[in-house]
Order: C-alpha cells, then sequence, then structure tokens
C-alpha cells in the first residue's frame, strides 16, 4: 500500500534540505541523513551502504516528527533502542511547536547527543 504525505509541502521542502546539509556532498556514498515520511509521521534515519555491497543501505532510526493536522503542530519523538519504542520528547520546552524550523532545531540541538551532525 502506497501511503500519501500528508505534511505541508513548505514543511517537506524544508525536510529535505535539512537532510542535505547534514553530510557533506563527498560523503554522501558513505553515509546519508534521509527523512522516511509515512503519512503525518517523518523518521529521521542515518543511512549507511550495507557491509555486503549488495548496493542496499540500513537504517538506524532516531527520531520521529508527528504532525497534528488538527492543531498544525510537530511533536519531537526519540527512539529507544532497549526497547523499539518511540518516546516523547520532553528535554527542553520546544518539544511542541507549531514550527518545523524550531523542531529541527531541536533536533540538532538535543541535549541529550543522540545524533550528533558534527561527527561527519
Amino acid at each position: 500500500m502506497a501511503w500519501r504525505r500528508k505534511i505541508p509541502e513548505t514543511d517537506f521542502v524544508r525536510l529535505q534540505r535539512w537532510c542535505e546539509s547534514k553530510v557533506a556532498p563527498h560523503l554522501r556514498h558513505e553515509v546519508r541523513i534521509e527523512c522516511h515520511i509515512r503519512g503525518t509521521h517523518v523518521t529521521l534515519c542515518e543511512s549507511r551502504p550495507n557491509w555486503g555491497g549488495d548496493g542496499g543501505w540500513r537504517h538506524r532510526k532516531f527520531f520521529q516528527l508527528r504532525y497534528d493536522e488538527e492543531e498544525r503542530l510537530w511533536r519531537l519523538y526519540s527512539y529507544a533502542w532497549r526497547t523499539g519504542r518511540w518516546w516523547r520528547y520532553r528535554r527542553r520546552p520546544v518539544y511542541e511547536s507549531g514550527s518545523m524550523a524550531r523542531t529541527l532545531a531541536e533536533v540538532d540541538f538535543n541535549s541529550e547527543r543522540i545524533f550528533q551532525p558534527d561527527r561527519f
């Protein structure tokens, strides 16, 4: 079943640009930051080539952004590897904002260092 993207077009464009800005172009054959969209949920992943060299990529999810269409706001969730569940991100007061830009700024900041874009 094909999923329709149900997020605002401006937020989709901002997400694409944000992902592209996280890794230098000359390293994108080794690592990429991707957003996988399913309805109103956006999963941010670090993607790397499979070890076997079969042309596939493996994905390590680290954050999920969920859009509430009625309230027109984004909610941020972090992934807990031990439980395999998403948890509401509440480390700073902007975990719920109406703005995709503020939510992505929190992903960049993330005090827990779940995602470290400066290591690429």
